[in-house]
């Protein structure tokens, strides 16, 4: 297993694990940009910042997006996504069946770091509201709900969530 920069010929496989990953959320019926993005969205999205893939016997088992500053359809809708020298973390997923072996922690630790070398200060994230173990997981790496926003188009209301990148 090993952790790389995303290289744009990765598009399609991370699409696909995407939607894997997404799956369950798609089936509670929240529609997540990733339960049905097409590969124009994936490549959108992972070059919108820096993007890092969990790789294990050439297969994308694991994804890490975050884009610094905010996209602008965020800071709309978002006065979190606005505030100076923050990051933010656009898309977490992990291949159903690779969960619980800590990728999503590696990730985030190398996410991290490289928010730190940027000189960001701090860390947002948004997610739906109704999908409380992903919140759960998120306020377990320090996060703290600070807002609630209303994307266009989505089933759901996300919360946004924020944290110091000061070591602890």
């Amino acid at each position: 297993m090993s952790i790389r920069p995303f290289a744009p010929s990765d598009a399609s496989a991370l699409t696909t694990m995407l939607h894997r990953a997404y799956a369950e959320l798609g089936a509670a019926g929240l529609n997540f940009t990733a339960v049905d993005q097409d590969v124009q969205t994936t490549l959108r999205r992972a070059l919108g910042g820096q993007t890092w893939v969990y790789e294990t016997d050439a297969t994308l088992c694991a994804a890490l997006a975050i884009s610094w500053p905010a996209e602008a359809s965020l800071r709309s809708i978002s006065r979190e996504a606005n505030v100076p020298k923050r990051a933010w973390l656009n898309q977490l997923a992990v291949d159903p069946e690779h969960r619980r072996k800590g990728l999503a922690r590696e990730l985030r630790d190398i996410g991290f770091a490289w928010c730190r070398e940027q000189g960001a200060t701090s860390l947002g994230l948004d997610t739906a509201l109704p999908a409380t173990h992903l919140i759960e997981l998120y306020s377990g790496w320090g996060f703290e709900t600070i807002e609630r926003v209303q994307w266009p188009g989505k089933t759901y209301e996300s919360v946004v969530m924020t944290r110091s990148l000061a070591k602890r």
